[in-house]
Protein backbone atom coordinates (compact mmCIF):
# COMPACT_ATOMS: atom_id res chain seq x y z
CA UNK A 1 0.00 0.00 0.00
CA UNK A 2 1.17 3.54 -0.72
CA UNK A 3 2.69 5.38 2.21
CA UNK A 4 0.82 8.17 3.94
CA UNK A 5 3.44 10.82 2.93
CA UNK A 6 2.65 9.99 -0.71
CA UNK A 7 -0.92 11.17 -0.16
CA UNK A 8 -0.07 13.92 2.31
CA UNK A 9 2.11 15.99 0.01
CA UNK A 10 -0.89 17.09 -2.08
CA UNK A 11 -2.90 17.97 1.03
CA UNK A 12 0.07 19.81 2.54
CA UNK A 13 0.51 21.88 -0.62
CA UNK A 14 -3.19 22.78 -0.60
CA UNK A 15 -2.96 23.76 3.07
CA UNK A 16 0.10 25.93 2.50
CA UNK A 17 -1.58 27.68 -0.42
CA UNK A 18 -4.68 28.34 1.70
CA UNK A 19 -2.49 29.79 4.46
CA UNK A 20 -0.90 32.05 1.84
CA UNK A 21 -4.37 33.10 0.62
CA UNK A 22 -5.39 33.71 4.24
CA UNK A 23 -2.30 35.88 4.76
CA UNK A 24 -3.17 37.93 1.68
CA UNK A 25 -6.67 38.67 2.94
CA UNK A 26 -5.63 39.35 6.52
CA UNK A 27 -2.98 41.83 5.36
CA UNK A 28 -5.60 43.57 3.22
CA UNK A 29 -8.08 43.64 6.11
CA UNK A 30 -5.39 45.18 8.33
CA UNK A 31 -4.75 47.88 5.74
CA UNK A 32 -1.31 46.75 4.60
CA UNK A 33 -2.75 46.86 1.09
CA UNK A 34 -5.31 49.41 -0.04
CA UNK A 35 -7.08 47.83 -3.00
CA UNK A 36 -9.86 50.42 -2.97
CA UNK A 37 -7.79 53.59 -3.19
CA UNK A 38 -4.79 52.60 -5.29
CA UNK A 39 -5.24 51.14 -8.80
CA UNK A 40 -1.67 49.84 -8.82
CA UNK A 41 -2.10 47.99 -5.52
CA UNK A 42 -5.54 46.73 -6.58
CA UNK A 43 -4.18 45.24 -9.80
CA UNK A 44 -1.10 43.80 -8.10
CA UNK A 45 -3.21 42.30 -5.32
CA UNK A 46 -5.56 40.74 -7.88
CA UNK A 47 -2.63 39.25 -9.80
CA UNK A 48 -1.22 37.72 -6.59
CA UNK A 49 -4.62 36.18 -5.80
CA UNK A 50 -4.88 34.74 -9.30
CA UNK A 51 -1.32 33.41 -9.08
CA UNK A 52 -2.29 31.61 -5.86
CA UNK A 53 -5.27 29.95 -7.50
CA UNK A 54 -3.00 29.03 -10.43
CA UNK A 55 -0.72 27.18 -8.01
CA UNK A 56 -3.78 25.33 -6.69
CA UNK A 57 -4.56 24.34 -10.29
CA UNK A 58 -1.04 22.93 -10.65
CA UNK A 59 -1.67 20.90 -7.51
CA UNK A 60 -4.94 19.59 -8.98
CA UNK A 61 -3.09 18.65 -12.16
CA UNK A 62 -0.45 16.82 -10.09
CA UNK A 63 -3.20 14.98 -8.23
CA UNK A 64 -4.73 13.91 -11.54
CA UNK A 65 -1.39 12.59 -12.83
CA UNK A 66 -0.78 10.70 -9.60
CA UNK A 67 -4.27 9.20 -9.27
CA UNK A 68 -4.58 8.07 -12.89
CA UNK A 69 -1.51 5.85 -12.44
CA UNK A 70 -3.53 3.62 -10.12
CA UNK A 71 -6.41 1.26 -10.78
CA UNK A 72 -9.27 3.29 -9.32
CA UNK A 73 -11.86 4.49 -11.83
CA UNK A 74 -13.74 6.70 -9.35
CA UNK A 75 -10.58 8.49 -8.19
CA UNK A 76 -9.36 8.96 -11.76
CA UNK A 77 -12.76 10.26 -12.86
CA UNK A 78 -13.02 12.79 -10.03
CA UNK A 79 -9.41 13.92 -10.43
CA UNK A 80 -10.41 15.13 -13.90
CA UNK A 81 -13.74 16.58 -12.79
CA UNK A 82 -12.14 18.49 -9.90
CA UNK A 83 -9.44 19.86 -12.20
CA UNK A 84 -11.89 20.98 -14.90
CA UNK A 85 -14.20 22.48 -12.30
CA UNK A 86 -11.34 24.46 -10.77
CA UNK A 87 -10.21 25.69 -14.19
CA UNK A 88 -13.70 27.01 -14.95
CA UNK A 89 -13.98 28.65 -11.54
CA UNK A 90 -10.54 30.24 -12.02
CA UNK A 91 -11.87 31.89 -15.18
CA UNK A 92 -14.65 33.31 -13.03
CA UNK A 93 -12.04 34.53 -10.55
CA UNK A 94 -10.41 36.55 -13.33
CA UNK A 95 -13.73 38.26 -14.09
CA UNK A 96 -14.31 38.95 -10.40
CA UNK A 97 -11.01 40.83 -10.10
CA UNK A 98 -12.71 43.49 -12.27
CA UNK A 99 -9.47 44.84 -13.69
CA UNK A 100 -11.28 47.16 -16.19
CA UNK A 101 -13.38 48.64 -13.34
CA UNK A 102 -16.80 48.00 -14.85
CA UNK A 103 -19.83 48.95 -12.75
CA UNK A 104 -23.62 49.13 -13.20
CA UNK A 105 -23.50 47.04 -16.38
CA UNK A 106 -27.08 45.77 -16.15
CA UNK A 107 -29.00 48.49 -14.31
CA UNK A 108 -28.65 51.46 -12.00
CA UNK A 109 -29.20 49.37 -8.86
CA UNK A 110 -26.40 46.80 -8.65
CA UNK A 111 -22.93 48.40 -8.66
CA UNK A 112 -20.83 45.21 -8.70
CA UNK A 113 -22.82 43.55 -11.47
CA UNK A 114 -19.61 42.21 -13.05
CA UNK A 115 -19.95 39.44 -10.46
CA UNK A 116 -22.93 38.17 -12.44
CA UNK A 117 -20.71 37.94 -15.54
CA UNK A 118 -18.58 35.34 -13.79
CA UNK A 119 -21.63 33.15 -13.09
CA UNK A 120 -21.23 31.52 -16.51
CA UNK A 121 -17.88 30.08 -15.43
CA UNK A 122 -18.72 29.24 -11.82
CA UNK A 123 -22.07 27.75 -12.83
CA UNK A 124 -20.38 25.48 -15.37
CA UNK A 125 -17.61 24.48 -12.96
CA UNK A 126 -19.92 23.63 -10.08
CA UNK A 127 -22.53 22.02 -12.32
CA UNK A 128 -20.17 19.34 -13.63
CA UNK A 129 -19.05 18.67 -10.06
CA UNK A 130 -22.61 18.34 -8.74
CA UNK A 131 -23.63 16.08 -11.65
CA UNK A 132 -20.56 13.89 -11.16
CA UNK A 133 -21.27 13.45 -7.45
CA UNK A 134 -24.96 12.73 -8.07
CA UNK A 135 -24.04 10.11 -10.68
CA UNK A 136 -21.48 8.56 -8.35
CA UNK A 137 -23.95 8.45 -5.45
CA UNK A 138 -26.68 6.86 -7.57
CA UNK A 139 -24.22 4.31 -8.91
CA UNK A 140 -23.31 3.43 -5.33
CA UNK A 141 -26.89 2.71 -4.36
CA UNK A 142 -28.35 6.05 -3.30
CA UNK A 143 -32.06 6.22 -4.12
CA UNK A 144 -33.12 8.31 -7.12
CA UNK A 145 -36.20 9.26 -5.14
CA UNK A 146 -34.08 10.57 -2.26
CA UNK A 147 -31.86 12.57 -4.61
CA UNK A 148 -34.87 14.04 -6.42
CA UNK A 149 -36.80 14.98 -3.29
CA UNK A 150 -33.83 16.50 -1.46
CA UNK A 151 -32.77 18.44 -4.58
CA UNK A 152 -36.29 19.83 -5.01
CA UNK A 153 -36.59 20.89 -1.37
CA UNK A 154 -33.13 22.46 -1.44
CA UNK A 155 -33.93 24.36 -4.65
CA UNK A 156 -37.13 25.76 -3.12
CA UNK A 157 -35.33 26.87 0.04
CA UNK A 158 -32.61 28.49 -2.10
CA UNK A 159 -35.20 30.43 -4.12
CA UNK A 160 -36.96 31.67 -0.97
CA UNK A 161 -33.63 32.76 0.50
CA UNK A 162 -32.65 34.44 -2.75
CA UNK A 163 -35.96 36.30 -2.88
CA UNK A 164 -35.34 37.72 0.59
CA UNK A 165 -32.01 39.30 -0.39
CA UNK A 166 -32.96 40.32 -3.96
CA UNK A 167 -33.43 44.04 -4.60
CA UNK A 168 -36.36 45.52 -6.49
CA UNK A 169 -35.22 47.12 -9.74
CA UNK A 170 -32.37 44.69 -10.40
CA UNK A 171 -32.13 43.78 -14.09
CA UNK A 172 -33.99 40.67 -15.25
CA UNK A 173 -30.89 39.06 -16.76
CA UNK A 174 -28.86 39.61 -13.58
CA UNK A 175 -31.73 38.25 -11.48
CA UNK A 176 -32.08 35.15 -13.66
CA UNK A 177 -28.34 34.41 -13.60
CA UNK A 178 -27.81 34.93 -9.88
CA UNK A 179 -31.07 33.19 -8.95
CA UNK A 180 -30.24 30.07 -10.94
CA UNK A 181 -26.74 30.10 -9.51
CA UNK A 182 -28.09 30.29 -5.95
CA UNK A 183 -30.06 27.12 -6.60
CA UNK A 184 -27.03 25.35 -8.06
CA UNK A 185 -24.61 26.13 -5.22
CA UNK A 186 -27.25 25.04 -2.71
CA UNK A 187 -27.56 21.70 -4.50
CA UNK A 188 -23.76 21.50 -4.62
CA UNK A 189 -23.72 21.74 -0.83
CA UNK A 190 -26.44 19.08 -0.70
CA UNK A 191 -24.27 16.81 -2.84
CA UNK A 192 -21.91 16.57 0.15
CA UNK A 193 -24.64 14.62 1.94
CA UNK A 194 -25.23 12.46 -1.15
CA UNK A 195 -21.51 11.69 -1.28
CA UNK A 196 -21.20 10.71 2.39
CA UNK A 197 -24.45 8.75 2.46
CA UNK A 198 -23.52 6.74 -0.64
CA UNK A 199 -20.29 5.67 1.09
CA UNK A 200 -21.73 5.09 4.56
CA UNK A 201 -20.89 1.37 4.40
CA UNK A 202 -17.17 2.24 4.50
CA UNK A 203 -14.86 3.82 7.01
CA UNK A 204 -14.20 7.03 5.17
CA UNK A 205 -10.76 8.65 4.96
CA UNK A 206 -10.60 12.16 6.38
CA UNK A 207 -10.00 13.57 2.89
CA UNK A 208 -13.50 12.57 1.78
CA UNK A 209 -14.97 14.36 4.79
CA UNK A 210 -12.80 17.36 3.93
CA UNK A 211 -14.07 17.34 0.35
CA UNK A 212 -17.65 17.25 1.64
CA UNK A 213 -16.89 20.27 3.83
CA UNK A 214 -15.43 22.00 0.78
CA UNK A 215 -18.70 21.53 -1.11
CA UNK A 216 -20.59 23.20 1.73
CA UNK A 217 -18.07 26.05 1.99
CA UNK A 218 -18.52 26.75 -1.74
CA UNK A 219 -22.17 27.56 -0.99
CA UNK A 220 -21.20 29.67 2.04
CA UNK A 221 -18.70 31.67 -0.01
CA UNK A 222 -21.24 32.44 -2.71
CA UNK A 223 -23.95 33.24 -0.17
CA UNK A 224 -21.61 35.90 1.23
CA UNK A 225 -21.10 37.31 -2.27
CA UNK A 226 -24.84 37.48 -2.93
CA UNK A 227 -25.86 38.89 0.43
CA UNK A 228 -23.05 41.40 1.02
CA UNK A 229 -21.28 42.04 -2.30
CA UNK A 230 -24.00 42.02 -4.95
CA UNK A 231 -27.19 42.97 -3.08
CA UNK A 232 -25.68 44.30 0.14
CA UNK A 233 -25.79 47.96 1.14
CA UNK A 234 -28.73 48.63 -1.21
CA UNK A 235 -26.77 47.33 -4.20
CA UNK A 236 -23.55 49.23 -3.41
CA UNK A 237 -21.93 46.21 -1.78
CA UNK A 238 -19.48 46.13 1.12
CA UNK A 239 -16.36 46.10 -1.04
CA UNK A 240 -13.50 45.39 -0.44
CA UNK A 241 -14.18 43.98 3.05
CA UNK A 242 -16.46 41.21 1.88
CA UNK A 243 -14.15 40.27 -1.00
CA UNK A 244 -11.33 39.45 1.43
CA UNK A 245 -13.58 37.40 3.71
CA UNK A 246 -15.01 35.58 0.71
CA UNK A 247 -11.53 34.78 -0.64
CA UNK A 248 -10.58 32.99 2.59
CA UNK A 249 -13.67 30.77 2.51
CA UNK A 250 -13.73 30.26 -1.26
CA UNK A 251 -10.07 29.25 -1.46
CA UNK A 252 -10.56 26.84 1.45
CA UNK A 253 -13.48 25.23 -0.38
CA UNK A 254 -11.44 24.69 -3.54
CA UNK A 255 -8.45 23.32 -1.60
CA UNK A 256 -10.71 20.88 0.24
CA UNK A 257 -12.71 19.74 -2.80
CA UNK A 258 -9.54 18.74 -4.65
CA UNK A 259 -8.83 16.19 -1.89
CA UNK A 260 -11.76 14.04 -3.09
CA UNK A 261 -9.90 11.90 -5.66
CA UNK A 262 -7.11 11.19 -3.17
CA UNK A 263 -9.69 10.17 -0.58
CA UNK A 264 -11.40 7.85 -3.04
CA UNK A 265 -8.07 6.26 -3.94
CA UNK A 266 -7.33 5.77 -0.24
CA UNK A 267 -10.74 4.17 0.20
CA UNK A 268 -10.12 1.80 -2.71
CA UNK A 269 -6.70 0.76 -1.41
CA UNK A 270 -8.00 0.30 2.13
CA UNK A 271 -10.81 -1.98 0.93
CA UNK A 272 -8.47 -4.28 -1.03
CA UNK A 273 -7.81 -7.65 0.63
CA UNK A 274 -4.30 -8.11 2.00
Amino acid sequence: MLSNPTFSRFSNIALLLWLFALTQSVMALLGVFSVKQSDAERILFGIVELATIALLIFNAFAIKRFVTKHDCLAASYFSKICLYSLLLCAAGDIVNRNFPQLFYQYDNVIKHSYLADSVLFFFSGYLILAIAIAHFALKNGLSKRLVGITATITALIALVTYHDMHLTGAAYLLTLATGAYSVLVSILALSAIWLIKSLQAYKLPMRIWCAALGLVLAMVADAIIGKFWIFGNEGQGYFPLVSHINWIIYFASQALIQQLPIGLLQLKLASKPD
